[in-house]
């Protein structure tokens, strides 16, 4: 069960996770003491600490003895951290973010497939196609959250479909990653998604037959389609040279 202390140190860490995310904090600032922070949210020192070290294990601030903490440039952010792509999630990304955010999917995510055509058993093809059906039901009732259950859940067998302990132990931050990333791409009427769920079916039926190419190549089509939907009208440079 968790304590007042604790609760409040969360709803500080938070407060400032958000202002520094959106730039009221930029990069650079020196934060008020802890005793100007304590006295400006009414809560304890101990409060402040606790969120000012939880925010630097996240890389938002750096914290050195004796001197104030002080916000941290973007890129040293830690990304992967599903409570920062969550903070992330809440405001709206500028598009060289969304951009890399797309890269780093690319990077991943086709190989995965590929794993998952060599190492898929019956048990991972069936939780597949309960993703795919699941993603079916939302395209036809036009339900969002149907839809984007069902597209996590596909992802999210993809990975335990590939068997590698290392990319498992990756699970929960490529899954922010990727619910941040279907927040970016998927259209406002889910009605529109129908060739993106037999996108994921081609791709499913590539894993079923163990062809690893075209596995890889029918989810780097998937991630390309989905950034081009609401983004790019032409495919950035970069994504070219990712095979």
């Amino acid at each position: 069960m968790k304590t007042a202390q604790t609760t409040i140190s969360e709803t500080l860490t938070q407060d400032l996770a958000r202002r520094i995310i959106s730039g009221d904090l930029p990069p650079g600032l020196s934060l008020p003491g802890e005793n100007e922070l304590a006295l400006q949210y009414s809560v304890s020192r101990t409060s402040v600490r606790n969120a000012l070290q939880v925010l630097a294990a996240k890389g938002l601030v750096s914290i050195q003895a004796k001197k104030r903490s002080t916000v941290n440039a973007r890129e040293q952010w830690s990304f992967l951290d599903p409570d920062v792509l969550s903070w992330l999630a809440e405001g709206s990304l500028d598009q060289q973010l969304v951009e890399q955010l797309m890269v780093t999917r690319l990077i991943f995510e086709p190989n995965i497939a590929a794993l998952a055509a060599v190492n898929a058993t019956g048990h991972d093809l069936a939780a597949l196609e309960d993703a795919c059906k699941l993603m079916s039901q939302g395209q036809q009732q036009a339900s969002r959250q149907l839809f984007e259950q069902g597209d996590m859940a596909f992802h999210l067998a993809l990975l335990g479909a590939s068997h590698n302990p290392f990319l498992h132990s990756l699970g929960s931050a490529l899954s922010a990653a990727m619910a941040l990333s279907f927040q970016q791409t998927l259209e406002e009427d889910i009605r529109l998604t129908k060739n993106a769920v037999e996108e994921h079916q081609q791709l499913l039926e590539a894993i079923r037959f163990k062809q690893v190419e075209t596995a890889r190549q029918r989810m780097r089509v998937i991630l390309l389609n989905a950034a081009k939907k609401n983004h790019w009208q032409q495919q950035p440079e970069m994504f070219a040279h990712i095979l």
